[in-house]
C-alpha cells in the first residue's frame, strides 16, 4: 500500500522528486525484485514517474544535456528489457497491473492470492542492472 502511495504521489511531481531523489532511489532499490507482480509493476511505475517528474520539473533547472539524458532514460526504462528486469514482462499494462490487488477477501479475513507470475523468480543481477541505470 505504501509503495502505491509513493507511486501516486510521484505522479505530477507531488513528492518534490528532485529534493527527495536519493531517498526514492533507495526505496526503489529495496523494492526491485520483491513482492507480487502488482508490487513489481508499482516499483517500475515509480521509476517512470520519478524520471518523468525530473524531465518536467522547473526547479532545479537542468541543462539541455541533462534533459536529453533524462528523456533517454525514460525511453530506456519503457523498453521490454526493463519490463523483464522488473519481473513484469508478461503483463499487458504495467500501469493497470500496479493497482490490481493481489489479495482477495474471504469472509472476515484476507487470503493471499498469487498468480503464477507472482511466483516468478528474478535474478539478483536484475537489481544490479537497474541500480546502474538509475545511477
Amino acid at each position: 500500500i505504501l509503495a502505491r502511495y509513493l507511486l501516486m504521489l510521484s505522479f505530477n511531481n507531488c513528492l518534490d522528486v528532485a529534493h527527495h531523489l536519493p531517498y526514492l532511489v533507495h526505496v526503489v532499490c529495496f523494492l526491485v525484485c520483491t513482492g507480487s507482480v502488482s508490487m513489481r509493476a508499482s516499483t517500475h511505475g515509480l521509476v517512470i514517474n520519478i524520471i518523468h517528474s525530473l524531465c518536467t520539473c522547473t526547479q532545479p533547472q537542468f541543462s539541455e544535456e541533462t534533459h536529453r539524458v533524462l528523456r533517454l532514460s525514460l525511453d530506456e526504462f519503457s523498453l521490454p528489457k526493463f519490463y523483464l528486469l522488473f519481473g513484469i514482462s508478461k503483463v499487458k499494462s504495467a500501469a493497470v497491473t500496479a493497482f490490481r490487488s493481489s489479495y482477495r477477501h474471504a469472509g472476515d479475513r484476507w487470503l493471499g492470492h498469487y498468480s503464477p507470475m507472482d511466483r516468478e523468480r528474478l535474478a539478483l543481477t536484475s537489481l544490479e542492472v537497474i541500480t546502474d541505470a538509475l545511477l
